[in-house]
């Protein structure tokens, strides 16, 4: 398994691009594929550690326990773009139902 200093020099990268959102209950971040198969990788092992850390997109430093991560997602510009253009959609389907006494 890589260690988490294998990842801190290319953590932080831009906004856009693909990458995976790590949510715990205080909080989300956004991490590389690499980082998440990291992260992926210590929630698997037997036993499971109590902490696991890493770095997310801008560089910071993370250390969170193991049992308060809820969610690793992918997200890519192709699913964000699709994600836009659906509530898209539902705004023209939420606007063609209003009655004219709505406004």
């Amino acid at each position: 398994m890589k260690q988490l200093q294998e990842f801190e020099e290319g953590a932080a990268r831009s906004a856009g691009g693909d990458h995976f959102i790590v949510s715990a209950e205080c909080c989300a971040w956004y991490v590389s594929t690499e980082m998440a198969r990291f992260i992926e990788a210590c929630l698997e092992a037997e036993p499971a550690p109590k902490w696991v850390k890493f770095v997310d997109l801008t560089g910071a430093r993370i250390r969170l326990r193991t049992r308060l991560i809820d969610c690793i997602s992918q997200s890519t510009a192709e699913q964000r773009a699709a994600d836009r253009a659906y509530c898209r959609e539902l705004t023209r389907e939420r606007k063609a139902d209003r009655s004219y006494d709505d406004d």
